[in-house]
Order: C-alpha cells, then structure tokens, then sequence
C-alpha cells in the first residue's frame, strides 16, 4: 500500500523530533562524563543554526519518501504516528494564537528556549517535549492528573523512570489545571495539586500534549518513548493480566548487575519480561534505560514468533552488553541463570 502524502508529512515531523532527541541525548552524554573525571565547558545553543539543520533535514527525507512513495515502495504503517500537523485540539485553554501556547509542531519548530516551560499532560509527546527542551536550558515542570507519566505501563516501570528523571525536571503528581491566563511574555497557570491550591505560576511557555489517552493496543503495537531514558515495551502488561485468566510470571533486571550499565554510568536502567508459565512462552517485555530502544527489537521479535525462555536463553548474547539483560531474565525464570541470583 503506498504511503499518502499526510503520511509523509508525518515521516519528517518524527525525523526532526528524532534529531532533537540525538542533541539532548549528545548533550546528556557531555554532562555524564564529568563523573568519570572529563569535563566540558557547557555547549553553546544557536538556535539558528539548529532550526537550519532540521529543515534541512526534513526536506532531505521528505524527498526520499516521495520518491519511494512514488515508486510504490512506501508503506502506510511503517513508521511511527504523531499528531497531524495542522491539528490542535478543541480546548478551551488553549488559545492558539499565544506564541506561548503550544502545541508538538509550535514546539519541535523551537521558537525560543524559555527560562521556564510547563508541560500539561501524560505521554509519549509530553516527555519527548521535557527531553529536548531541558537539554537545551529550560527549567521544565511536568503536570500530570494522576501519579503516572506513562499510564499504559505498569507501576514499576513508571516509578524507575520517574525516580531517575527527577533530577531533569519536577514531575507534580495529581493536578488539575482550570485555566490559563496569557500575557505578552509569559502565561500564568492556575488549579489544584492533591486537591490543594496550585500556587500561581508563571511559565515562558507551556506545552499542551495532545496524545491524552493510552496509545493503541500494547500487544500488537510497541510503545517507545525516545526519551532520556528511553521507555519501550511490547505485550501484555500486568495491569492488563490482571484482569486476564493466563497465568504468568514476571522477572525484573536491574541494570545496575549489568557490566556495561557500570561503565557507561547507565545503572538505573530496567529490563522486565514476562512469561507464560504454562507454555513458557514471552508474552510482554521492555526496558527504561538510555538506549534501551537500540535492544528492544529482540522482545518484539521474541514476542511476534511466540519464543519461550528455552529459546531466548539459548540464544548468544554479547558480553558486556545491554542487550544481555534480556539473557539474564530467561535464565533467571528458568532458575539457571549465573550472574545473579535466581528466585526460589
């Protein structure tokens, strides 16, 4: 099926929020190094230059994908969905004329760095947001209507990821914001915090997220927010088994018994896979760490071809790697593992 041209449109939004990501991710990677006794002088932000470099981008791939999708090469669900770029909303708080106000394309078009940026809401878009901008300078406040920035995945997951970002951005659990007052320079929040008056706040801008509900099924469709740390998963979650009648068992990795996590001052990472205990076979798996979406693939490719913890820990794994946290929690479900110690 070839790729329609809204498709397209949405193919170089990803490519230049990606790009985006890769900076915070190369400036993340210069201020993790001072621990290991490198320092670096703070980098220097030309916005110019990196609006530039993103058009260019964007025109380069744009060519690309027409040329495919002229050849019939492209495919309509081969690519990540993100919000339509000409869409906003029908929120009455949101007026979409504020230059302060926006929305994913107003902010991946970097406008301007504010000092402070308020995010409303969960998600993928609304964390991808906090990553590029806090990379950048802001001061970044996430606002969240309950205690989780990615519904969709389970409690443990959410709180190793929100236990490491914390010292990236102020994460403000169970919050209901009533309104907002925009000025010439900046606008003023108002609401509840655990049923409390919201003191007033006053932001340089404030990112609305539009992905508000949980994104398509997680069994046939993987979650994978680019972040700083990424958080990906595929399958069965255990808020959905549950409610389910399979039986199961989940086993949990730390990053911090990984070699290569220690050398690469990556130790709050996780990786988590669950088994059905009646056939063995992986029926959900993720990581949240940085690079975790780089080995994801081996949980959807496990997944999709139904592979058992026989299959996955009798497959070679490099060492130090990553990628062996998914060998490790085999082998501990299987109870053979070496490296670390295995349930009773």
């Amino acid at each position: 099926m070839k790729a329609s041209i809204q498709q397209q449109n949405v193919d170089t939004t990803i490519v230049r929020t990606h790009a985006l990501l890769h900076m915070a991710k190369s400036i993340h990677s210069i201020r993790g190094a001072s621990p290991q006794g490198i320092s670096y002088l703070e980098p220097s932000i030309d916005l110019t230059a990196i609006r530039h470099k993103l058009d260019q981008l964007e025109s380069q791939y744009y060519l690309i994908r027409k040329d495919d999708f002229n050849k019939g090469y492209a495919s309509s669900q081969d690519s990540l969905v993100k919000p339509d770029k000409n869409k906003h909303h029908n929120d009455l708080m949101t007026p979409a004329t504020s230059k302060h106000i926006w929305h994913y394309n107003e902010a991946i078009a970097l406008p301007f760095i504010p000092n402070k940026l308020a995010i409303i809401g969960t998600g993928i878009n609304a964390i991808e947001i906090a990553t590029i901008y806090q990379a950048l300078g802001a001061n970044v406040d996430i606002f969240i209507t309950d205690d989780e920035v990615f519904p969709e995945l389970d409690k443990d997951i959410n709180k190793t990821f929100q236990r490491y970002v914390k010292r990236l951005f102020k994460i403000k659990p169970k919050t209901q914001i009533t309104s907002l007052n925009c000025t010439d320079d900046h606008v003023q929040l108002f609401g509840t915090s655990k049923g409390k008056a919201l003191p007033d706040s006053c932001y340089d801008a404030v990112f609305i997220t539009d992905d508000q509900h949980p994104q398509a099924n997680l069994l046939t469709y993987p979650f994978i927010a680019t972040s700083f740390p990424t958080a990906t998963w595929l399958g069965w979650t255990e808020k959905q088994l549950a409610s389910s009648d399979l039986n199961y068992k989940v086993v949990n990795i730390p990053w911090r018994s990984l070699g290569r996590a220690n050398t690469d001052v990556n130790t709050n990472g996780l990786t988590k896979l669950i088994f059905n205990t009646d056939n063995h076979e992986l029926i959900g798996g993720g990581m949240m760490g940085n690079n975790a979406d780089e080995i994801f693939g081996e949980i959807c490719l496990a997944i999709h071809n139904n592979f058992t913890a026989g299959n996955i820990a009798h497959t070679v794994h490099a060492h130090p790697t990553l990628h062996e946290s998914t060998l490790l929690a085999a082998e501990v479900y299987l109870g053979t593992a070496t490296d670390v110690l295995n349930e009773e």
